[in-house]
């Protein structure tokens, strides 16, 4: 039926087939992806074992000579001998899921092809279809916590105050009020007698000097005892109005009238006595005031205090 040249061709295309499907047989029995699984994207090598053949060893084949591919990018081929055996590693990146083929790779004249990998989809792992979940939560800004709990916490320590001041500090409030307005009138006194001293040392009218010391302790007194000085006499002072309270009004007053009113010169001597009087009595107002001494308080100051 087939002459002599058509059975020898015949058979020369029958020992090529076979020989082309034991060498892909050859490359797809004895072959590793590492990672054993690729994802697409993922860069992987795949190691190929080489049959003992006089291949040359440790090379890195050019890959201009790779043919491209539309979905796997060769960045290395590189022919190793070991102790072993021979492999062949390739490096590379594919980017569709699937059963991929790699391209066709040529060494000393043997075209390894056919060999084919499994490229796995973050969109599918195994069985189990990842599901994207729902958008996060916004971040909160840096400092919101503070600013939160510190509100809270000053609208609570608010309230608090506002219920003190109802139950209790409304009284304690007012007797606060009271004791800052006796340590200014102490103050003020203490400045207008510091004033007047400085005024006699310079040389100033001293009967001038008693006058105003006079008319500014009185107005001192009734506004630190809550009652009408301005008017009193020296002998109204020692009353029983006043006495209770402190007897040294009655004698200043007693002292001060007569240096005043008695027509003789006024002694320079006698007007610092006064003034050093003046001075000491508001230093015993001001001990008066202290919380350690709230039982020696005069009577009409409830609260302890000083200059």
């Amino acid at each position: 039926m087939f002459n002599g040249k058509a059975r020898m061709f015949l058979w020369l295309l029958i020992v090529l087939m076979c020989t082309e499907l034991s060498a892909q047989d050859r490359w797809q029995g004895d072959m590793y992806m590492v990672p054993p699984r690729v994802f697409v994207g993922d860069r992987a090598s795949l190691v190929l074992s080489m049959p003992d053949l006089s291949y040359p060893a440790n090379t890195e084949i050019n890959l201009s000579q790779v043919p491209a591919s539309p979905n796997i990018d060769i960045h290395r081929v590189v022919l190793e001998r070991r102790s072993g055996g021979n492999r062949l590693t390739i490096d590379f990146s594919a980017y569709a899921p699937g059963i991929l083929e790699m391209p066709p790779i040529t060494i000393a004249g043997e075209t390894i092809s056919g060999i084919t990998i499994t490229i796995s989809s973050i969109l599918d792992l195994e069985t189990t279809v990842m599901v994207l979940s729902g958008t996060a939560l916004p971040l909160a800004i840096p400092g919101t916590s503070l600013l939160v709990y510190g509100t809270i916490g000053a609208f609570v320590l608010v309230l608090l105050l506002a219920l003190w001041a109802m139950l209790w500090g409304r009284r304690q409030l007012k007797d606060w009020l009271e004791l800052w307005k006796r340590k200014r009138l102490i103050s003020a006194m203490w400045r207008i007698e510091k004033r007047l001293r400085k005024e006699l040392l310079k040389g100033g009218t001293r009967r001038e000097i008693l006058d105003v010391l006079s008319g500014e302790f009185r107005t001192f007194l009734s506004y630190f005892y809550q009652m009408n000085c301005r008017a009193m006499t020296a002998s109204e002072f020692t009353t029983n109005v006043f006495e209770p309270i402190s007897s040294f009004p009655g004698i200043f007053f007693g002292r001060c009238d007569w240096m005043r009113f008695s027509g003789s010169e006024i002694n320079e001597d006698e007007t610092l006595a006064l003034l050093g009087e003046i001075k000491s009595f508001l230093r015993e107002l001001d001990r008066a005031m202290r919380p350690a001494s709230s039982s020696a308080i005069p009577a009409g100051s409830n609260s302890p205090g000083g200059e």
